[in-house]
């Protein structure tokens, strides 16, 4: 008789009411209270779990009777304590979440384009917060385009509403109050990611000037010193890329049980994700706008995999991710009472 322990948990109806009560103990524990900070980060993320199992069950993410996807992200939000206070990177994640609702609600739509620009009005909109997030919409246009197929010349004339709606009544603002240089400079910092200094150019410095030897024990001494400062982030990122590439590789194998339509859903989730841990690693200064991404865009393939495998080998393997979140959330607790 074989095992069947994560799928138990996965299609129980308690899972879900209890993954919210341990968020909310998850989120008084390291300061013994609630902040309004810490309040109106709970609110964002609520917010933004609601419509992460809205979109979830609109577009039958899972085959059986589940709400996996939405326990397991907001298990994400729980255990990854610097996310808990109200923040740049959780207003974004709550407008990102908005815009790929509507996204995956153009596909086979005979008239998409009222989705298609509210999916890019939301992530304009997030842009306001932080500018280089704007470029996202690139992968977004991908998406729509390879996947979702739902690109038309109306269409394209709804992307470009979308994106340039915010910024033309700023834009208008701006112009009657006399004082365009806050736009002039936002609008400049999109591209920003381009124009500074590459991160990991002390690596390329170190490797010219020392030898393999030298080089080698000097960048395992950076590292380290590097990822105990940032140690609660250090271990999350770790944590979720091995739920991701469990999540990819699970799915690359079994998507064919899955109707045309979900698959379709699951490779725009599986696209971002790539490209925002890319984006993570090439870039670990943008750590905090682009890690609740990751996590929104990891949920559904990991969640997927948690739900629908059924052998003893999936049920240990799931069992050491849980693990893996739960030393997240005692790092994390303990670099708070430090």
């Amino acid at each position: 008789m074989k095992i069947r322990l994560q799928n138990k948990i996965a299609e129980s109806a308690l899972t879900l009411p209890i993954t919210c009560v341990a968020t909310a103990l998850l989120w008084w524990l390291p300061q013994g209270g609630y902040s309004l900070e810490y309040l109106l980060g709970m609110l964002t993320c609520a917010v933004t779990t609601c419509l992460v199992i809205k979109t979830a069950a609109d577009n039958a993410l899972l085959r059986v009777r589940s709400q996996m996807i939405g326990a397991l992200f907001l298990w994400f939000l729980a255990v990854c304590g610097f996310l808990h206070p109200l923040q740049s990177g959780t207003i974004i994640l709550c407008f990102f979440s908005i815009s790929f609702f509507y996204l995956l609600r153009t596909y086979d739509k005979n008239d998409p384009e009222v989705n298609t620009f509210h999916a890019y009005l939301f992530i304009s909109l997030a842009s306001l917060v932080w500018a280089p997030l704007l470029l996202l919409s690139i992968v977004l246009f991908w998406c729509q385009l390879v996947y979702l197929r739902s690109l038309s010349w109306r269409c394209f004339g709804a992307v470009l509403c979308g994106v340039l709606l915010p910024y033309a009544f700023w834009a208008t603002g701006a112009f009657f109050l006399n004082d365009v240089t806050p736009l002039s400079e936002h609008i400049t910092s999109i591209i920003y990611p381009f124009r500074e200094q590459f991160y990991w150019q002390w690596v390329i410095d170190d490797a010219i000037l020392y030898e393999w030897s030298s080089f080698w024990s000097l960048f395992l001494s950076k590292f380290h010193d590097l990822f105990l400062g940032h140690l609660p982030e250090g271990v999350a990122l770790l944590v979720v890329f091995w739920f991701g590439l469990t999540g990819l590789v699970h799915y690359s194998r079994k998507n064919f049980d899955d109707k045309i339509r979900v698959r379709m859903c699951h490779y725009c989730y599986m696209v971002f994700q790539i490209v925002l841990f890319l984006w993570i690693l090439l870039r670990p200064q943008d750590f905090m706008y682009l890690f609740p991404l990751l996590l929104l865009s990891t949920a559904p393939t990991a969640a997927h995999f948690i739900t629908l495998t059924h052998t003893w080998i999936t049920n240990v393997w799931s069992i050491i991710l849980s693990l893996g979140l739960a030393a997240v959330s005692i790092i994390t607790l303990f670099n708070n009472l430090l």
